[in-house]
Order: structure tokens, then C-alpha cells, then sequence
């Protein structure tokens, strides 16, 4: 089920809004901000980069690392 959503905005947003719906080929304002809200969903947040940093660092600090002369060593 689908519902309508009304937002105030700046003109200057508008403006920008419909620029990139007509520079994208998106077909409507609406088809535009679905996609945003999906590149939203797929980011991490700030405090999960900061656990994966910390988990990161303890294992270089332990040892379980590998030093890769090239990409090739990934595979």
C-alpha cells in the first residue's frame, strides 16, 4: 500500500530536486526520492565504521593480518 507524503521545501531544493529527476531520467519526483531512500538504507552508520575499525585494529595488533604485495594475493 502506497501513501501520499507532502514535504515543505526551500525553492532552491525544489529546484535542485527536479534538476536531477530530468538529469537522472528519473520519471518522477517520487521515483527519485525512492531511489534515495534506498542508497539511505544500504549506508552504514557512523558508529558501525567505528566498530569495524576496532575490530580491525585488534586484530592487526594480535597478528591475524596479512601483509599482500598485490591484489592478485586476495584471491
Amino acid at each position: 500500500m502506497r501513501q501520499a507524503l507532502s514535504i515543505s521545501l526551500p525553492t532552491d531544493a525544489v529546484r535542485f530536486i527536479q534538476t536531477q529527476v530530468k538529469q537522472r531520467n528519473f520519471d518522477s519526483v517520487s521515483e527519485y526520492v525512492r531511489h534515495l531512500l534506498s542508497l539511505d538504507q544500504e549506508l552504514i552508520s557512523e558508529d558501525e565504521v567505528l566498530r569495524l575499525h576496532r575490530s580491525a585494529l585488534r586484530a592487526h595488533k594480535a597478528g591475524k593480518t596479512k601483509v599482500l604485495k598485490s591484489l592478485a594475493d586476495l584471491m
